[in-house]
């Protein structure tokens, strides 16, 4: 029986979302017995470092982040060292709240296909209107260019923020903030990665797109 274990992850450099992908396998190969572990990951920007950190601790890890003055940033990650563990997570079994759970898809600032201005209102229209339906969705994803909506010039950006505040996580695929230039100017939710984003489209909640 291992009793300490030790990984050192060099993912500098690594897009999207390989730096959750070899994270992830790098703590399934851990041996579940060890008492001990200590996983570093050194990564070469903070939305890496956001997302692997939200995975990690998704897992019941605990994650420390330390960064040096040339933009490298090294996670500590750790299980054990007289912590208590938590307990084996329980399946869940539906029911019918769980049933009811959903979430949005989101890759444009308009909604539906035709006149733009016309799609627009629409996407003001059905945002404004989803606090008054009696279930809020869990999560909504902006991707491509739907994360127009969750910067700082977006005309939607307090009634998401207001959805957010409901207790909507609101995700916005990082690699599309890049894409577009916009990454500096989010304003609400947090940066995800594909990997978090298939992992949820092919859950057991409900997707709708809009």
């Amino acid at each position: 029986m291992s009793e300490f274990t030790v990984i050192d992850l060099d993912l500098k450099g690594k897009a999207c979302p390989e730096p959750v992908i070899e994270t992830r396998k790098a703590l399934a190969a851990l041996d579940r017995e060890a008492k001990e572990i200590i996983v570093t990951v050194q990564l070469d920007n903070r939305a890496a470092c956001e997302n692997v950190t939200r995975f990690a601790e998704s897992q019941d890890f605990m994650v420390t982040q330390e960064a040096s003055e040339d933009d490298i940033f090294t996670l500590t990650i750790t299980r054990g060292f007289n912590c208590e563990l938590p307990s084996p997570k329980r399946p869940e079994t539906p029911d019918s709240a769980t049933q009811d759970r959903y979430l949005l898809y989101i890759d444009k600032p308009e909604m539906g296909c035709g006149d733009e201005k016309l799609g627009r209102i629409l996407m003001k229209a059905f945002l404004k209107t989803l606090p008054e339906l009696e279930s809020l969705p869990q999560t909504i994803i902006f991707l491509n260019q739907g994360v127009f909506l969750a910067v700082s010039d977006s005309p939607e950006l307090e009634t998401i923020k207001a959805l957010e505040a409901a207790g909507c996580t609101i995700l916005v695929c990082g690699t599309c903030l890049d894409f577009y230039n916009l990454k500096d100017q989010l304003q609400v939710g947090q940066v995800s990665n594909m990997f978090e984003i298939a992992g949820l489209l092919t859950g057991p909640d409900k997707v709708v797109r809009i």
